[in-house]
């Protein structure tokens, strides 16, 4: 091999070391080389590598370019670059620093490696300066007290927990008066609700016609409707007439209505219920459908015709003055 192709070799290599060096890089950046003291600035930070390649990331805390603090670290955005078989890595870096003077970023180093090559590559940024300064004091004016803090106007959100205490107390403040005023007026806590009662002949009046519309006999259960007709009857006497008709039997029931000028007037109809329903539920009688119906109608008729009547006061005649004939 003459020496021109051995030089042409050498080119040939430097030329693709170098091209392989320059897509493979990390740059390290900032917006601004000088700050005032607690003033934030953006390090950018862009890393160029093959698109197979298997970078490892660093992880950036507080303290890591102590003393230049972290206060915030971006997400890592991956990129499509003009060359197909490369990406680009771009994190952006929120950085500040408390001390005045230069303060010295050091590089920052990336570990990747390729496909087909266990060897731990590494790409490096260089190292940055920045210029903290410190606030500049005009030493040609008067020295003043410091300002008081400036008051700010309440809001609703700081005003609702107040609002609520507020609110609360008043709630238990009511709720005790309300029971100590229960308490002397001698009621319960809470007023009970009671439907107003019907009076015992319309109660049984109701009671009835719920029966008829059970239709019991017509379906074979004759001894329950009996038994649901009398006992109708005798809380009807028991309620409505203060005899304790549900604790004796039927003969002492119809001896006692002799005792009451208007009862004693219907004991036939009560006997001729009471006595069939007896021979019903005793006797296994069975009635036939007239006297089911006779029954029924014999029932209705002691409770309405022996019911209270309604005593309606007439308000007193206004006495009519005849005219006072005037004499001429």
């Amino acid at each position: 091999m003459n020496i021109k192709a051995i030089v042409a070799y050498m080119v040939i290599a430097v030329a693709l070391f170098s091209s392989e060096g320059k897509a493979q890089k990390a740059v390290a950046s900032l917006d601004t080389t000088s700050i005032r003291l607690g003033e934030q600035v953006q390090l950018k930070l862009d890393v160029t590598l093959p698109k197979a390649a298997k970078i490892s990331w660093p992880v950036f805390s507080d303290s890591i370019f102590s003393p230049v603090e972290i206060v915030k670290a971006g997400k890592v955005d991956t990129i499509e670059t003009s060359r197909n078989t490369y990406l680009q890595y771009k994190q952006l870096i929120t950085i500040t620093s408390f001390d005045s003077g230069y303060q010295t970023i050091p590089p920052i180093e990336f570990q990747y490696q390729v496909p087909g090559d266990t060897t731990l590559l590494t790409a490096m940024t260089d190292s940055l300066f920045l210029h903290v300064r410190t606030v500049e004091v005009d030493t040609t004016r008067a020295i003043r007290d410091i300002k008081a803090p400036m008051s700010a106007p309440l809001t609703l959100q700081e005003l609702w927990p107040l609002f609520a205490g507020i609110a609360i107390i008043g709630l238990v403040a009511g709720f005790i008066w309300y029971y100590l005023w229960r308490r002397k007026l001698n009621k319960p806590l809470f007023p009970i609700i009671r439907k107003p009662q019907l009076p015992p002949w319309q109660v049984a009046i109701e009671s009835l016609n719920l029966l008829e519309s059970k239709k019991l006999w017509q379906e074979g259960r004759v001894k329950e409707y009996y038994t649901e007709l009398t006992d109708v009857l005798r809380l009807y006497l028991e309620n409505q007439h203060n005899i304790p008709a549900m604790e004796m039997i039927s003969a002492d029931i119809v001896e006692s209505l002799d005792q009451d000028d208007i009862l004693k007037l219907f004991k036939d109809k009560i006997w001729q219920v009471l006595q069939l329903a007896d021979l019903v539920k005793f006797a296994k009688e069975m009635p036939l459908p007239s006297e089911h119906h006779l029954s029924l109608s014999n029932a209705r008729s002691f409770i309405l015709e022996t019911k209270p009547v309604e005593v309606i006061e007439k308000a007193p005649e206004q006495e009519v003055q005849k005219p006072i004939a005037i004499s001429e």
